[in-house]
């Protein structure tokens, strides 16, 4: 909810700029195509008098983890009629509505008072972008008494007094059908002293060369000169909250004679040192269609500035036909699932570019370098330092961070060092972790910080210390990325050193066991379409390969491939995700096996009952809306919840796992639900690999190596060879509120087991 809330303010930013630019044109030609196209943007063309258009519009809540990789967690679609008129007057009256989610949020239709769309470039002014509904309150005023914010025109008369321009000796062409249209962009950006609390634009705008109108303006918005007063300022300083306010605006050309808005997009970016590098992302992605023009009545031709301070209104249809709306032009997802929070970086403000002196900040990577909780650690504290090159070192950052663990008595910390250059990001990075060795997670699953104290700790750990060096390049414009890393490693074995969950009471699972010991790690990973990702809201489809490889003490070499895929189609939604992999060579440290159980969605198995050197994961969901109880549920003005919009959900998890020479690879492990050691046998052709103990193995870590066991007797009673089918669970029931809560049943299908009620808050498998 931090980007969202980010998005209903405008963002005061004290000190846009710095130094005073007395230059305010570059070139005498720029000058006077400024002037001119100021003279003609000044006035809505003659003949423009109203229109009315449909508009449609996707809303997303999301965040980057920092490193490239973007989710959404929920996506809201709505539909509107739009009317406009040259005197300035607008209405944008929503008649549609629904809504998907990956957990339960607030519904922006009762938060939202304000159109979001920008009816038109024309005028002195950009009103509405951050202004109010004037038929709630008064014009021109919000609920505080103050004047709604228009933001400054960069083509407005007083432009100079706030503006200073770049650029216009680049054309490019646009082809219409058989026409060319010459495109000529200027750089805008503020000067650096302007008037407390004026709105001012950084960033492109694009003009028809030929009648001087505005095609496109694209770059960020932002409030000079004072601080935010908005009753979230005590919270946005608390959290040393930044943010930054972009747009893309994009008009096309109605009629040969005018530029109108066809597609236009609004995001709210919100970063704190709490969060490092990772952003909260609001994003609202519009688009114009169906144009109804009207011309104008003789007395408004006269009117000088049509975008003066005049009436405008957001309204809204029955939440009964809100919900009924059917005639949507595009698929949910679809408008957003092909945008990104880099794609203004060029266009930031300069401190976002990296410009001016060096910098410290305190400031960690990620949330659990400051808290977390686990059964090895119990309660970790820590603290990160950050400095920022900047111009004093461009490109460059460091990083310091320490922490201790307060159970375990052990202090943990790290040293990076990362260089962007272009395309590419190096990195070196030194230092001590507890890592986890669970299989198939998600992009955005990092362990949790909390979540352990609530309830059960669903993940392995081991003590890692390590020396790496790293480099990652973006390819194909984004669309791909690839990664190399490589350095020493140093695993030890960890123990408990918290029995039982504070909240919950119950009994920590044992850590499992890993083979201690130092090698060189050298990983290669190549993603395609690297922001797919199933389990969360954004659609398209994604593909990574790894291959990771161990020399020294601990050897072993591994290779993996994942492919997913999420799909809307009318009230069918579809999510798939299959994972598979291998360990090539003859040497298996255990924490290099693959294992998935429940943990992974397999409902009526137990945590991680399936270990092998050789894996395939298959986990798929399909959901049908049924199409009732889909009106939003309006407690206050502003407080709404999405529908309740009930589904029919099926799911489908099937895993396969091997050991070489038909080693049983599915170990039931029944004896992690009691705390006590076990043994399984492994096949005497495996014997010396898995483990290297030459026998039977203990997968419970005594902390200071693997134990070998003695009996050789097998542990449970669910086995499965090289040429068994796979294990395979079913699942159905209902699902609400666009996805985000469900209740399911599941139960395995190759062998007779009941049936297991399962409730699931925020995923999917």
């Amino acid at each position: 909810m931090l980007g969202f809330a980010l998005a209903l303010q405008i963002i005061a930013v004290t000190g846009v700029t710095q130094g005073v630019d007395t230059a305010t044109y570059k070139t005498p030609a720029l000058r006077a195509l400024v002037l001119e196209a100021a003279r003609i943007n000044h006035r809505v063309p003659a003949t423009l008098g109203r229109y009315q258009a449909q508009l449609e519009s996707e809303i997303s809540i999301g965040a980057t983890n920092g490193v490239g990789a973007e989710n959404s967690l929920t996506l809201e679609q709505v539909a509107s009629n739009l009317t406009w008129n040259r005197l300035g007057e607008f209405e944008q009256h929503v008649i549609g509505y629904r809504q998907q989610a990956a957990g339960l949020q607030l519904s922006t239709l009762g938060v939202l008072q304000n159109s979001w769309a920008v009816p038109s470039l024309y005028g002195n002014r950009l009103a509405l972008l951050f202004g109010i509904d004037t038929t709630r309150r008064g014009i021109g005023k919000n609920s505080n008494g103050r004047r709604t914010m228009f933001a400054v025109h960069p083509l407005s008369d007083d432009r100079e007094r706030y503006y200073r321009y770049a650029g216009g000796d680049t054309i490019q062409e646009l082809k219409v059908g058989d026409r060319t249209i010459r495109i000529v962009r200027i750089d805008v950006a503020p000067h650096g002293i302007l008037p407390a609390r004026s709105v001012v634009f950084t960033g492109e705008v694009d003009l028809d060369v030929d009648r001087k109108h505005i095609v496109r303006m694209r770059g960020a918005f932002a409030v000079a000169g004072e601080e935010s007063q908005s009753p979230l300022s005590g919270i946005l300083k608390a959290t040393r909250l930044e943010g930054i306010a972009y747009v893309e605006l994009v008009n096309s050309e109605v009629n040969q004679e005018f530029w109108l808005p066809s597609y236009q997009r609004f995001e709210a970016q919100a970063t704190t040192t709490v969060f490092g590098d990772a952003k909260a992302v609001f994003r609202i992605v519009s688009r114009f269609r169906n144009y109804e023009i009207e011309t104008p009545a003789q007395a408004h031709l006269a009117v000088a500035d049509t975008l003066r301070s005049a009436v405008h209104a957001l309204t809204k249809a029955t939440l009964d036909s809100l919900a009924k709306y059917g005639t949507w032009k595009e698929e949910i997802g679809a408008a957003t699932s092909a945008t990104h929070a880099d794609d203004f970086r060029d266009v930031s403000p300069a401190r976002y570019r990296g410009e001016g002196p060096g910098k410290v900040e305190l400031q960690a990577e990620r949330l659990s370098d400051f808290v977390r909780f686990n059964r090895i650690e119990g309660l970790y504290t820590g603290a990160g330092i950050t400095y920022h090159g900047n111009a004093t070192f461009p490109g460059y950052d460091f990083h310091l961070q320490g922490g201790y663990a307060w159970t375990e008595k052990t202090l943990r910390g790290r040293v990076a060092v990362e260089l962007k250059r272009g395309e590419w990001r190096y990195a070196l990075r030194v230092g001590r972790t507890l890592d986890n060795t669970n299989d198939f997670r998600n992009t955005f699953d990092s362990s949790g910080t909390v979540t352990a104290f609530l309830g059960q700790d669903r993940y392995d750990y081991v003590s890692r210390g390590f020396a790496l060096a790293s480099a990652q390049r973006d390819l194909f414009g984004g669309e791909g990325r690839v990664r190399l890393e490589s350095g020493w490693m140093r695993d030890e074995a960890t123990v408990n050193h918290v029995s039982w969950s504070p909240i919950k009471g119950k009994l920590y699972l044992p850590n499992r066991a890993i083979a201690p010991g130092d090698y060189l790690r050298t990983q290669v990973v190549y993603q395609w379409h690297p922001d797919a990702n199933a389990e969360y809201m954004r659609t398209g489809w994604g593909v990574q390969l790894k291959y990771v490889r161990g020399d020294g003490q601990v050897k072993f070499q591994r290779l993996e491939v994942r492919a997913e895929e999420r799909v809307n189609r009318g009230r069918w939604t579809y999510a798939g995700r299959f994972d598979a992999g291998t360990m090539l060579g003859s040497d298996f440290p255990p924490q290099y096996l693959f294992e998935a159980g429940s943990e992974s969605g397999l409902t009526g198995y137990n945590y991680k009952e399936f270990v092998g050197t050789e894996t395939a994961l298959l986990r798929g969901l399909a959901m049908y809306r049924l199409g009732v109880l889909e009106r939003p549920i309006q407690i206050t003005e502003r407080f709404w919840l999405p529908g309740l919009a009930p589904a029919v959900a099926f799911g489908v998890q099937s895993v396969w796992t091997a050991i070489p020479g038909g080693t049983p690879a599915s170990i039931g492990l029944n004896a992690l639900t009691t705390q006590k050691p076990y043994t399984c046998s492994i096949a005497s052709a495996a014997r010396s690999n898995v483990l290297g103990t030459g026998g039977s193995f203990n997968l419970v870590s005594t902390g200071a190596q693997v134990a070998p066991a003695s009996t050789g007797a097998p542990c449970g009673s669910d086995y499965t060879s090289t040429a068994s089918p796979p294990r395979t669970t079913i699942s159905a029931g209902l699902r609400f509120f666009g996805g985000a809560f469900g209740i399911m049943v599941g139960r395995p299908i190759d062998h007779s087991a009941a049936w297991k009620l399962d409730l699931q808050f925020g995923r999917l498998f």
